[in-house]
């Protein structure tokens, strides 16, 4: 509108300006931003103001010169990051040890405007190692940094192929990534988090075992027992008159009601012997003294071949580990059986697994035992053979009639038991050859 004392600005109009100027002025002094436009144009206008003073050209051009390389940088960190991916790609998700997988780190700059520099830090497990190329240290733990650096065009796309040797069990993790771009004359540096997590599992190593610890059908050499120490509980084959010894859950009562004498069922033999493989991951008797990490890795070594082992020989294989899995269960149980896959998970579990100080081998030996099907061998791999083991062992070799237990000694010579010695075969693996060296598993039995 207007007047006599001449045009009127509305009440939107000064608001609307004055929002303007507030934008602007933080957008020109934004802390995030390593580099102060404000105080460079204002360093501009100073040089321009003493080029007017003094009528030289040349100030009023370095003073151009200066307002245009501050707004071009403010621009240029505006941008630098939009348009940027990465990503990164792995050959396979699961290797066996002594593999060879191929990582891809690949950078792509979908716009105009170029990245002469970008300087990527991937945090990588501590497990990673990658040919002909050094990683750097890491302030996180169980981590190391990989740098690299591209130089971007305009809609480029740059990739680098890095290769991974699989040497040490678990999972081998690429990521969160920061990235550094650096402008062109190099004033300023925008970092950015560059989300996003790559990882593959490398299974434990596996070698042959020369001894059969656990034979495949006679578990008792020469010897038959009176009553077939595998049987299926599922399928009964009849019944027997009684026999002193015979557990009371056996007993059927109504054929012992129609009899008038004491009946046990009969079942019939299992179609393949059971294994129960119990891996103890504690190596010393204090939580002072840590872990033992080569004595544990030829443990690990040593469950994962024997359960290969077995599953070729047509056993039932389960495994139980008292040490956790990160994010998903403190303790490793997988239950015994020969189905398809079954030794990939027991692989996968054993690669996963982190060292820690749980609860005693034989305290999860116990609470397992009346899980398992009648007839198991149940397999101990420890590195501490100690007389609280031995005479929890020996007590439960006492109680149950139909698990046979065998203990498979790494690392020290045991000290036995009379007890044990008698009941309970026990298996000794030296540790003079390191676990990532030996070719072959050979035990010695102890007299």
């Amino acid at each position: 509108m207007s007047g006599a004392d001449g045009p009127r600005v509305t009440p939107d109009g000064p608001v609307t300006l004055r929002h303007r100027l507030e934008r602007i002025g933080r957008w020109l002094d934004n802390p995030d931003v390593d580099i102060n436009t404000g105080r460079w144009l204002g360093v501009a206008s100073l040089v321009a103001l003493v080029s007017i003073f003094m009528r030289e050209p040349i100030l009023a051009l370095i003073a151009f010169g200066i307002a245009l390389v501050a707004l071009l940088t403010r621009v240029w960190w505006d941008n630098s990051f939009r348009g940027l991916t990465y990503e990164r790609k792995v050959s396979r998700e699961r290797a066996f040890h002594g593999d060879t997988v191929e990582v891809e780190l690949i950078a792509t700059n979908a716009k105009p405007l170029p990245l002469t520099r970008l300087e990527v830090s991937d945090q990588v497990s501590s497990n990673v190692e990658i040919v002909n190329r050094a990683l750097d240290r890491s302030d996180q733990a169980h981590s190391k940094l990989l740098r690299t650096v591209f130089s971007l065009g305009m809609y480029e796309r740059v990739h680098y192929t890095f290769k991974v040797p699989c040497r040490s069990r678990g999972w081998h993790r690429f990521g969160p990534a920061v990235g550094a771009a650096s402008d062109p004359l190099g004033l300023t540096t925008r970092r950015e988090e560059l989300g996003g997590v790559e990882r593959f599992l490398v299974y434990p190593r596996m070698v042959p075992i020369t001894e059969l610890i656990v034979p495949p059908r006679q578990p008792f050499g020469d010897l038959k027992p009176l009553q077939s120490v595998v049987e299926d509980p599922m399928r009964m084959a009849g019944v027997r008159a009684y026999v002193p010894g015979d557990s009371p859950k056996r007993i059927h009562w109504r054929a012992t009601a129609r009899t008038g004498t004491i009946q046990t069922r009969v079942f019939e033999p299992s179609a393949s012997p059971v294994a129960a493989i119990f891996l103890d991951t504690i190596t010393f008797s204090y939580l002072w003294e840590g872990q033992n990490s080569a004595l544990l890795e030829l443990a690990v070594t040593t469950a994962a071949s024997l359960s290969r082992q077995l599953l070729e020989n047509k056993h039932q294989v389960g495994l139980y580990a008292n040490a956790p899995i990160p994010n998903r269960s403190r303790t490793v149980r997988v239950p015994p059986g020969r189905r398809p896959g079954q030794l990939t998970r027991i692989l996968e579990d054993l690669a996963a697994l982190m060292p820690a100080f749980g609860d005693r081998i034989e305290r999860m030996v116990m609470q397992e035992m009346t899980r398992l099907p009648w007839g198991a061998t149940v397999v101990i791999v420890t590195c501490r053979v100690t007389e609280g083991l031995q005479r929890s062992l020996v007590r439960l070799a006492r109680s149950s009639g139909t698990q046979r237990f065998v203990i498979i000694a790494i690392g020290p010579q045991p000290t036995l038991i009379p007890d044990l010695r008698r009941r309970i075969p026990v298996y000794h693996l030296s540790d003079e050859e390191p676990w990532d060296t030996i070719e072959a598993i050979t035990m010695t039995k102890q007299a």
